[in-house]
């Protein structure tokens, strides 16, 4: 693969998730709902006014604490961008395009990590903003199999996607794995979506899961 194709590939390896249709590259959680809505399918079609808006209330959370909080401790920790992150990231590429990705993909994290005001923050402050977005969508979560009862949301797969890579990835340690597994509803909910959607991916991972996944859920 010639140095611009992998270039054009770390793009959109850095924007998951992403689809395929026809000939399309959808990327970013966001833009596939826009494209599946402008299809005739939207997973929040049955919510009230007041529904959306709470479920817009809640991916802003997730997004602002979560997502964040993934990025600080892939990132901002050297020993984790050391031993894990960088590998990680680079590996697809050839030399030296592999180093020049990953550390330009260290800079752009902490360059934004500085401008939110996350860059003084503590790995114990960081695991203790995941537990306050944890609980609060837990508490939100209560006993229903979904966020909004009966059916899956776009809610349902912003939180799925992000508590399972933080639930299966491997870091150097499994302190941010251990505050998600505290709250044990949340946990069922991500083996409810699990067996629900992805039995076979599932099964397919687990042939071939890397040395950088810890496989299936907990």
């Amino acid at each position: 693969m010639s140095l611009a194709a992998e270039a054009f590939v770390s793009q959109i390896a850095g924007k998951v998730p992403f689809i395929h249709v026809g000939n399309q590259v959808v990327s970013e959680l966001g833009l596939i709902v826009q494209f599946t809505k402008a299809k005739g399918h939207s997973l929040s079609d049955g919510l009230d006014d007041v529904q959306r808006a709470e479920m817009k209330a809640y991916m802003e959370l997730v997004n602002n604490m979560l997502l964040t909080a993934e990025l600080y401790i892939q990132w901002c920790d050297d020993y984790t961008a050391t031993e894990i992150s960088r590998p990680r990231y680079s590996s697809p590429y050839s030399w030296p395009l592999n180093h020049i990705l990953a550390y330009q993909k260290q800079w752009e994290v902490r360059r934004k990590m500085n401008a939110i005001g996350w860059s003084g923050k503590s790995l114990e402050q960081v695991y203790e903003d995941v537990s306050q977005c944890c609980q609060a969508l837990s508490q939100r979560l209560g006993t229903q199999p979904y966020f909004f009862n009966k059916q899956p949301t776009e809610l349902d797969a912003l939180v799925f996607g992000h508590l399972f890579t933080i639930l299966t990835t491997q870091l150097t340690n499994d302190e941010l794995a251990e505050k998600v597994k505290s709250y044990t509803n949340l946990l069922s909910f991500c083996h409810r979506i699990e067996q629900a959607y992805f039995k076979e991916h599932d099964r397919e991972s687990q042939s071939g899961s890397s040395r950088h996944s810890k496989g299936s859920l907990p």
